[in-house]
């Protein structure tokens, strides 16, 4: 080989060894502070969803190429802005007077006609709201704001939204109770475990808010998810049954992250096992970066609008709710690998106060967002 040829060959493996040493090493560096829980990075990240969330956000903003889907990522974005800025104002006294208010707007984006019409039109025009005395279904839109009606009543004992809260967690345990399968439907016909650990988590915040005991009715449905709904062999969530009961989809790992979330709310050890199911079996660390399979090894599966993109094997909804059991449970390792790989591909930025995901859109901001400041187990919520 000529000696040109040499010094070439050279330069391009030192440039390789590089990149692949340096790259990591800078998508990390922002891992610490978030890790740690760190006020400023959080205070910066509930600015960057204020700037979606203060707007005239609207379905028109999201371009699934779906009626449907483009009103779950608004409801979403809602939803999980609303989680993330109550973790943030529990988590936080300096922040506390600021994001408490942001919890009570969310909630009344969520209650907006416009933005709870996916779910009404799904039901064929039947308004979740007008079937809390003795409706069925439904259990997706209601358990979801049923999470984030929990966190504003934890920081507003008394707020405004306090009676709510009680007919949607007194709807969701009648539901529940009465299921014969254990599980409710999100929309006719279709039944997600995930929605349901929603319900799950609502009930427990709002036990530990009013002091109302859903304590049996928990220890039912924790028995019947794991002894129906979660596989035997990996330990995974279902994704999907058919009304009475039956698999209709694999265990996946955007439904098992999203579920170990959801559970630490009303069941730390639930959430754990599920936690750790997910990292036995579907994460993945290389080069300092981690990753989530939607599928486990040997599972086939495209994926879909739950999923995310799906790049060999690695989806991106089951690796960035992940980060939110990692958080929960002590999983630093995980947690800074998955960030260090949000930050790759997210490429967050600061804008004077206000930090973006700014491949993240609405619902992505809003979702890392809630991920990230999840509250570890010892300061639950």
């Amino acid at each position: 080989m000529a000696p040109r040829s040499l010094r070439a060959l050279a330069l391009l493996t030192c440039l390789g060894l590089g990149a692949v040493t340096a790259t990591p090493w800078l998508c990390r560096r922002g891992g610490d502070a978030a890790w740690e829980g760190d006020v400023e990075t959080h205070r910066a990240l509930a600015a960057g969803v204020a700037r979606f969330t203060d707007g005239e956000l609207g379905r028109e903003d999201f371009t699934t190429g779906s009626a449907l889907f483009d009103g779950e990522w608004l409801f979403g974005t809602h939803m999980m802005a609303g989680m993330g800025f109550g973790q943030t104002a529990l988590a936080h006294p300096a922040l506390r007077d600021a994001h408490a208010p942001r919890v009570a707007r969310a909630i009344d984006a969520l209650l907006d006609p416009a933005v709870r019409a996916y779910d009404t039109e799904r039901h064929g025009g039947e308004d979740a709201l007008a079937t809390l005395e003795a409706g069925e279904g439904h259990v997706a839109y209601l358990g979801y704001m049923g999470l984030v009606l929990g966190m504003h009543r934890l920081l507003e004992p008394d707020g405004r939204h306090a009676a709510l809260h009680d007919q949607v967690a007194a709807a969701l345990a009648r539901r529940l109770a009465r299921s014969p399968t254990g599980l409710v439907e999100t929309y006719p016909g279709e039944v997600y475990p995930v929605d349901n650990l929603a319900a799950f988590g609502a009930l427990g915040l709002h036990a530990r808010a009013t002091g109302a005991d859903h304590d049996a009715l928990l220890e039912r449905f924790a028995a019947r998810l794991r002894r129906d709904y979660v596989d035997p062999e990996t330990g995974l969530l279902v994704q999907a049954t058919t009304p009475d009961g039956r698999r209709a989809d694999a265990p996946r790992g955007s439904g098992t992250a999203l579920g170990a979330y959801f559970a630490s709310f009303a069941d730390a050890a639930l959430s754990r096992e599920l936690h750790d199911a997910l990292r036995a079996e579907l994460a993945r660390h290389h080069f300092g970066f981690g990753t989530v399979r939607e599928y486990p090894e040997g599972t086939a599966g495209r994926g879909d609008i739950d999923s995310g993109p799906i790049v060999l094997g690695a989806g991106l909804s089951a690796t960035g709710f992940s980060l939110a059991g990692a958080r929960i449970h002590g999983d630093e390792a995980h947690f800074r690998a998955v960030h260090a790989t949000a930050t790759l591909w997210g490429a967050p930025r600061r804008f004077g106060e206000r930090a973006e995901w700014v491949a993240g859109g609405p619902l992505g901001n809003a979702i890392l967002f809630a991920m990230v400041t999840a509250r570890p187990a010892r300061e639950a919520p």
